[in-house]
């Protein structure tokens, strides 16, 4: 039993990081497929729930659970992770789109200008904390001041999401599974440890019968 949530658990940490893979495709924007990123987040959610859910039940009925506080930290950070993963795919789709527009506007700008700037943009893509003033009062100068204020807005939308990357960004769920795998092995130690005395038991009962039926034997010959 225990070792079909051992399993589980790991299925969930193979999960995750196809999900993160995904994530991070969505961040540079290359190849998004929102399709798969709510069937991950949503596989996500639905093996903390139902792991949850198990456990409850299993200590309902006296089997030996791992500790409910444990179990509720794991749920409670898949949970907040799948939460801000979707929000951060909506938001980056939408400010990917921002910043295609904005490199068309660059296109047009001459190329002493466009190569530092896109070096700007590209890192902001990559989810870098970037801004534009590192460029130079003499390059900031000749962009227009649309592109310019569209620009500043962008990047500082970029430093929100970023830091939106961090929150779920994070090993918390990975650590309360393991803490939970643990758990379930050590149970899975002692349940084999207990069937490898079982066969003891009986083979020290039937000695001493067996003793004790010679022991009979022999007085009821003398």
């Amino acid at each position: 039993m225990y070792s079909r949530y051992i399993k589980t658990l790991s299925d969930y940490q193979l999960q995750e990081s196809y999900a993160m893979r995904g994530m991070e495709r969505v961040r540079i924007g290359f190849g998004i497929d929102t399709v798969f990123v709510q069937a991950q987040t949503m596989t996500l959610r639905e093996i903390a729930v139902a792991f949850s859910r198990e456990m409850d039940e299993i200590s309902h009925v006296g089997v030996k659970a791992p500790p409910r506080s444990t179990v509720e930290h794991f749920e409670r950070e898949v949970l907040a992770k799948v939460s801000s993963m979707r929000r951060y795919a909506a938001s980056r789709h939408v400010w990917l789109e921002r910043l295609q527009a904005i490199n068309q506007q660059a296109a047009s700008l001459p190329a002493n200008i466009q190569i530092p700037l896109q070096g700007v943009l590209d890192s902001a893509r990559a989810g870098y904390m970037v801004g534009l003033s590192g460029l130079g009062d003499s390059i900031l100068s000749a962009i227009p001041d649309t592109t310019k204020n569209a620009i500043f807005t962008l990047l500082q939308d970029n430093e929100e999401q970023t830091l939106a990357w961090s929150r779920f960004n994070s090993e918390l769920a990975i650590m309360y599974s393991e803490d939970l795998i643990h758990f379930f092995q050590s149970q899975n130690a002692e349940e084999m440890s207990l069937k490898s005395k079982i066969p003891m038991a009986f083979y020290f009962l039937t000695l001493v019968l067996m003793l004790s039926t010679f022991f009979f034997i022999f007085r009821s010959k003398q």
